[in-house]
């Protein structure tokens, strides 16, 4: 474009998205006397739909082989595909799987964080660390987590799960047990802050209620944690094994303080509490609902497993335990964050494993966890071959946002999203004038309610923005007090893309709530209008999703 000597022009370019990823937009500006500007702008493009996976099993026999190509990726959207495998002995310890699965959870709170965190200090045991196809360095990441941690520990020593301070025992001591684990492997803990949450721990455990009355989940875990700081009392350990051993209510429960008194050096008693623990996970599971551990079946036979092996236990123990796993894995094709979390600790157990294959002709003599970006792949298969005399299992798992978007769905949760006017009309958002406001109501229907911790999250299409925070459905302003059934969520994020509130349930809730926030029509264009998306953080098989959309914002005139 020219323009002459004091002429002004103004226009309008079109932008469209072919992939996901950074988009750049280049200005260069030449005028008279040598003059010339130039900028550079930086677009995050974002695909419209869902992340998925697809996990697949392969029997590798001796001499067989599995090829990776990028035809893998060629219903996804280019840039967001990605895909993991894992080749060992065990088809539901894929650790490359499940660590991917972690990397890409979107929401944050402590347990989240802290099951993000933890597997990242072991990486290395897995031979895993130069082949997540991470965004940033792992070490960074473990750093972050402990600050944002640390951010959410109360004067007490507590940790909230979304804000500063809390009243969750199994809380603490997971985040402590993370803590601990990170000064182990030479991570900085301020010595106060840590202090602090071991102190909370001791005194949860002397005020503790005996197993008897609350099932001694707390307190297995907190006699754990301060055993593998040196501080456990060795008599309480005793006591419990000799004389409450059946008062644990949970398996992971029972785990634990078997791995406490290996600990402390009690092998007799730890074998024999590792056996009990091992006797009360079913060898038939079903899915659980409303445990306030956060935890399943799943993830108690992974924390055996991962308990087990840290405390020597005999491996007849280990080997049943990992065949445990194998089959509450095969319960359901979803697993939450605390899961997956113990899912990577259990494999450090088989990750020394002799196996014998080659990846692209190079040998390799351990179990196998890598991930590879679509792009690596392009015009380079890779092939993986068991070269050694026993089977050898690959689970392989492709992910990325598809082109063709999922269906609405309702298992467990049916979501709905309306729009309207701040005084409460109906809107029709599909075509919108620049500058317009609307309360973006999402209605949440749960026939059967549960006890869970569930998240609500609505992707923003590109042409609108959250416009002001404070106009929720909660009622504190009034502005939306027209919205029927509102729910005042635990926890509430504005960000660019989306918005989202975690809420609390119980069995006894009403079956119907919703949660609202207002967004502004801002940039002309047609854009996609995301799907809309609730789940049970910790039974993720309990879900719902809206369908897709379209939205144009037209210019103001």
């Amino acid at each position: 474009m020219k323009l002459a000597a004091k002429q002004r022009n103004a226009f309008s370019l079109a932008l469209d998205a072919t992939a996901a990823g950074q988009a750049t937009l280049d200005v260069d500006i030449k005028g008279p006397s040598g003059l010339a500007l130039a900028r550079h702008y930086a677009f995050d493009v974002k695909a419209a739909t869902q992340v998925l996976a697809r996990r697949s099993i392969r029997t590798l026999a001796k001499g067989e082989s599995l090829t990776l190509t990028s035809d893998m990726f060629s219903d996804l959207v280019p840039g967001t595909g990605s895909v993991s495998v894992s080749a060992s002995l065990s088809t539901a310890l894929d650790a490359a799987t499940i660590l991917k699965a972690l990397d890409r959870y979107p929401y944050g709170c402590s347990e989240q964080i802290t099951s993000r965190a933890m597997p990242l200090l072991y990486v290395n045991e897995l031979a895993a660390g130069a082949h997540l196809a991470m965004d940033t360095e792992v070490d960074q990441r473990i750093r972050d987590a402990i600050e944002r941690l640390l951010a959410r520990q109360g004067s007490n020593g507590s940790f909230g799960l979304w804000s500063a301070g809390g009243d969750d025992a199994w809380l603490d001591a997971y985040v402590t047990d993370f803590l601990t684990r990170a000064r182990e492997k030479g991570f900085a803990v301020p010595d106060v802050l840590f202090k602090n949450a071991l102190d909370r721990i001791r005194n949860s455990v002397v005020n503790g209620n005996e197993p008897e009355k609350d099932g001694g989940r707390d307190l297995a875990y907190g006699l754990y944690v301060l055993a593998r700081n040196g501080a456990a009392p060795i008599g309480d350990l005793r006591y419990l094994a000799d004389t409450k051993l059946n008062n644990l209510a949970t398996p992971i429960a029972k785990s634990q303080l078997a791995a406490a008194l290996a600990l402390v050096g009690d092998r007799n008693r730890a074998e024999r509490v590792y056996g009990a623990a091992l006797d009360s996970l079913a060898p038939k599971p079903v899915l659980e609902f409303g445990r306030t551990d956060y935890g399943s079946q799943l993830r108690d036979a992974a924390a055996l497993v991962s308990l087990a092996s840290e405390g020597n236990a005999p491996k007849a123990t280990l080997t049943q335990a990992v065949s445990r796993v194998e089959t509450a894995r095969g319960l359901t094709p979803y697993t939450s964050t605390q899961e997956n979390a113990w899912l990577v600790l259990a494999a450090r157990a088989l990750a020394k494993e002799n196996l014998s294959i080659e990846v692209d002709g190079q040998p390799v003599k351990t179990a196998l966890y890598r991930s590879y970006k679509a792009d690596m792949l392009s015009g380079k298969p890779l092939k993986i071959t068991n070269t050694g005399d026993a089977p050898v299992q690959a689970v392989v798992s492709v992910s990325g946002s598809p082109v063709t978007p999922e269906p609405a769905a309702s298992n467990g949760f049916k979501i709905e999203r309306s729009y309207y006017t701040l005084d409460g009309k109906p809107a029709d958002i599909s075509k919108v004038k620049q500058n317009q406001r609307f309360a973006v109501v999402l209605k949440i229907t749960e026939a059967k309610p549960e006890y869970g911790h569930i998240m609500v999250s609505d992707y923003l299409p590109a042409g609108l923005e959250i416009d002001n925070p404070k106009l929720v459905s909660s009622g504190d302003s009034g502005t939306l007090d027209w919205i029927e059934d509102g729910e005042e969520p635990e926890d509430t994020e504005f960000r660019d893309d989306r918005f989202t509130a975690a809420v609390d349930r119980a069995s006894d809730s009403k079956s119907v709530f919703t949660v609202a926030y207002v967004v502004r029509a801002v940039s002309p264009g047609k854009y996609v209008l995301p799907q809309a998306y609730v789940e049970d953080m910790y039974n993720p098989s309990r879900y719902g999703r809206t369908g897709t959309g379209t939205v144009e914002v037209r210019a103001a005139k």
